[in-house]
C-alpha cells in the first residue's frame, strides 16, 4: 500500500517535500513595505504550501533552538500558525475574561519562538523583513488587533477565531505563494533536526531501497476526527519494537517516501467516500478516463432513466474489455482500494483491496445487477442506490436528537463486509444485515410506514428510496448464495413457498381493500404481516378462507377484477402445493417480503394498465 501511494503521488505531481505541507490558511494580514499591519483579508480556508514540521519536530524544536544558541519554551510553526499563537489572541468570555488561561499563557511562549523565527529567517530573506518589524511591536500589533474588533462589531463581519489559521499578505501577494522562503526553511531544518549518521541503512517498505529510516512518519491530516492529524505507521508501544530496533527502524521508509505516502494519501482522502464512519478511497496505476472510472458511481449512482445509466454504462465497458475494444492501456490498468477510520490518532485500515480494473468494472456491474428491485408502479426498476445510502437504510432513520455514533452502533461491523462484497462479487451479503433489515422491515409494515410510502400520492423520495435499498439487499443476499438467482421483478417459477407465501398475503388482503368500501388494508397488514411471515399455515389459511366471501361479492360487482383476482390466486397456490409451511425462518421470512413487495408492485402495474385500457 505505501509503494502504491508513492507512486500515486509521482504520478499526480503533489508535492512531497519533507518539510512542507498543504494547509488551509483562513486569513491573511496585510503587511506594508514600512511594516506596520494595514489589513485583514478572508481566504475562507483556502490551501497553501506551507512550511511543516513533524510532531516529534515540534516536540524537538525548544532544544535544538537552545543548541543553536536561542531561547525557546515552546515550539511554533514558521510562516502560517493559528491566531492564537501568531497575535497571541485568547478565547475570553462576555466579560473578557481569559477562559483558558494555561492554555493562553503556552501560545504565549509559542508567539514568541514564531517570532524568533520571522526575525531568523528576515536575515536571510528580505521580503519577510516587514512581517518580522511588524511583530516585533506588541503596541502596534495591540492597536491592530483592536481595530479588527471595532470593524466587526460595527460592521458585523466575522471575528478572528484563535483556532483561525493565519499567515501574511505582502507585495500584493500571500506570503507562502513566494518561493523566497524555501530554502532557507531547507537549511533550517537540517541544521535543527540533523540527525546522527545510522548505523546502516534498511530496505525501505515503501520502495524496496536501501535507505536510512525516518525516525518518525508525518500524520494524515485529512481524516477528520482530529486536528492533530492520525498516523499511518507508528511505533510508540514496546510490543511495535523488536531486535532492539527502535522507533522508525521497526518500519523502515525514508523521509521522503514517508511524505510522499501522506501526501497522496491526503490527496485521496480530500476526494474520499463516506460509507458509516469509514473513509473509502480507490485509486489506479494511471490514468482512467472519467467515464471508465466506476468508484464515484458505487456511492452515487448514475441517475433514474429509462435505462439505469450506470449499469449500462458498466455493461458497455465490460463489453468493450472482453471483445479486446478497451484500450491497452485499460485492459492493463489495476485499481487500489482502501478503507479506514480514525483511532485515537491512528490510521485504522480497515480493508485494502487491488486488482485489475476490469476486475473493478465487473464488481460493480454485478453489485448493481443484484441490487436492481422493481419500483412500487412495477413499470421499469428503481434507481440504484449508493452504497452508504444502502449501508444506512438497514435500520430506521436517525432522529434529530440521536448522535451520529450512537446511530451507527447497531449496524457498525456491517461496514467493511459491505464494501468488501460490492468489490467482489464472490462474496456473500452479511447475514447480520438481513436479519436487521428484516426486523425494521416488518415495524414499519405492521406500524403502516411501509404501506404509507407505497401509497402516497405525493412520492416521499427517502422513504422510497430505503424500500428499494432494502428489497434490493434481501434480493442479493440471496443471489449471492448461489443456486436460484432472482428477478428483480415478479418471479412466479421461484422454488421457495417462502416467496409465494408473501405474494398470498399481499393478494388476499388486496382483495379484502378491493371488496370494501373503507379502507381496511391498513389494518389486514397490521395485524396478520407479523404471524403470516413467521408462521403461514396459522394465518394464511384461515384469511383465504375469508377472502372467499368478498370475492363472491366482487363476482357480482365487479366480475373483471373478481376473475383477476381468482387468477392471480390459483398462480399461487400452483407454486404453493396443497400445504402451507409450518413456520418460515429469518431467511425465508425475507423470502416473503421479496413476495409481498414484487407482487404488491406487479398488482398496481397491472390496475394502472387496466384503469388505461377503461379511459381510453
Amino acid at each position: 500500500m505505501l509503494s502504491q501511494l508513492v507512486a500515486y503521488t509521482q504520478q499526480k505531481g503533489l508535492g512531497a517535500e519533507p518539510g512542507f505541507t498543504t494547509k488551509e490558511i483562513r486569513w491573511l494580514a496585510g503587511v506594508s513595505a514600512d511594516g506596520r499591519f494595514t489589513e485583514l483579508i478572508p481566504l475562507d480556508n483556502q490551501a497553501r504550501t506551507a512550511p511543516d514540521l513533524s510532531q516529534p519536530e515540534m516536540i524537538g524544536m525548544p532544544g535544538a533552538l537552545r543548541a543553536m544558541g536561542y531561547e525557546a519554551e515552546q515550539a511554533a510553526h514558521f510562516l502560517a500558525d493559528t491566531c492564537a499563537v501568531v497575535f497571541g489572541l485568547a478565547e475570553r468570555d462576555a466579560q473578557g475574561v481569559v477562559k483558558k488561561p494555561q492554555e493562553h499563557a503556552k501560545n504565549l511562549q509559542k508567539q514568541a519562538t514564531f517570532r524568533l523565527l520571522m526575525e531568523l529567517a528576515a536575515k536571510d530573506i528580505p521580503l519577510l523583513q516587514p512581517i518580522a518589524q511588524a511583530l516585533a511591536d506588541p503596541a502596534q500589533l495591540q492597536a491592530f488587533l483592536q481595530k479588527l474588533e471595532a470593524q466587526a462589531q460595527k460592521k458585523g463581519t466575522e471575528k478572528l477565531k484563535p483556532t483561525d489559521k493565519i499567515t501574511f499578505f505582502v507585495q500584493n501577494r500571500c506570503v507562502l505563494d513566494f518561493p523566497d522562503w524555501h530554502d532557507w526553511w531547507r537549511r533550517f531544518r537540517a541544521q535543527a533536526f540533523a540527525r546522527p549518521e545510522a548505523s546502516g541503512a534498511m530496505p525501505s517498505f515503501a520502495t524496496g531501497e536501501l535507505v536510512t529510516p525516518a525516525s518518525t512518519h508525518p500524520k494524515v491530516t485529512k481524516l477528520g476526527g482530529s486536528a492533530f492529524g492520525h498516523a499511518l505507521v507508528t511505533y510508540d508501544k514496546e510490543a511495535f519494537e523488536s531486535y532492539g530496533l527502535s522507533q522508525g527502524e521497526n518500519a523502515a521508509v525514508e523521509e521522503q517516501a514517508a511524505n510522499a505516502y501522506r501526501a497522496g494519501l491526503d490527496a485521496l482522502l480530500e476526494q474520499a467516500e463516506t460509507l458509516g464512519e469509514m473513509k473509502v478511497v480507490v485509486w489506479y496505476d494511471q490514468e482512467i478516463p472519467e467515464e471508465d472510472d466506476f468508484f464515484r458511481e458505487l456511492f452515487a449512482p448514475s441517475g433514474e432513466a429509462e435505462e439505469l445509466q450506470a449499469l449500462e454504462r458498466a455493461r458497455t465497458v465490460l463489453q468493450a474489455f472482453r471483445t479486446g475494444q478497451a484500450p491497452p492501456n485499460l485492459r492493463n490498468a489495476r485499481f487500489f482500494a482502501a478503507a479506514m477510520s480514525p483511532a485515537s490518532g491512528r490510521v485504522m485500515l480497515r480493508d485494502w483491496q487491488t486488482g485489475r480494473l476490469e476486475d473493478f468494472v465487473t464488481a460493480v456491474e454485478a453489485w448493481f445487477s443484484d441490487l436492481a428491485m422493481v419500483r412500487r408502479d412495477g413499470e421499469r426498476l428503481a434507481a440504484p442506490p449508493g452504497l452508504n445510502r444502502l449501508f444506512l437504510s438497514i435500520q430506521r432513520p436517525k432522529t434529530p436528537e440521536q448522535n451520529f455514533d450512537d446511530y451507527l452502533k447497531p449496524i457498525k461491523q456491517l461496514q467493511t463486509p459491505l464494501w468488501r462484497a460490492a468489490l467482489n462479487p464472490r462474496l456473500p451479503i452479511p447475514y447480520a444485515a438481513v436479519a436487521k433489515i428484516m426486523e425494521t422491515h416488518t415495524a414499519e409494515v405492521m406500524t403502516g410506514a411501509f404501506g404509507e410510502a407505497l401509497k402516497a400520492q405525493k412520492p416521499d423520495a427517502a422513504a422510497l428510496g430505503r424500500i428499494y435499498a432494502r428489497m434490493g439487499l434481501l434480493k442479493a443476499y440471496h443471489n449471492r448464495k448461489g443456486g436460484y438467482r432472482m428477478s428483480a421483478e415478479l418471479d412466479l417459477n421461484h422454488p421457495s413457498p417462502a416467496y409465494h407465501c408473501g405474494r398470498l398475503m399481499c393478494l388476499l388482503a388486496q382483495i379484502q381493500e378491493a371488496a370494501s368500501e373503507s379502507d381496511i388494508n391498513a389494518g389486514v397488514i397490521q395485524r396478520y404481516y407479523g404471524a403470516a411471515s413467521s408462521t403461514p399455515s396459522l394465518v394464511l389459511g384461515r384469511l383465504t378462507r375469508l377472502s372467499q366471501h368478498h370475492l363472491a361479492k366482487m363476482a357480482k360487482d365487479a366480475p373483471g377484477l373478481a376473475y383477476w383476482f381468482n387468477s392471480q390466486l390459483a398462480e399461487v397456490w400452483k407454486a404453493l402445493g396443497k400445504n402451507l409451511p409450518r413456520t418460515l425462518s429469518l431467511e425465508e421470512q425475507s423470502l416473503f417480503a421479496l413476495g409481498y413487495y414484487q407482487q404488491l408492485a406487479f398488482s398496481r402495474k397491472k390496475s394502472e394498465s387496466s384503469q388505461e385500457k377503461e379511459n381510453a
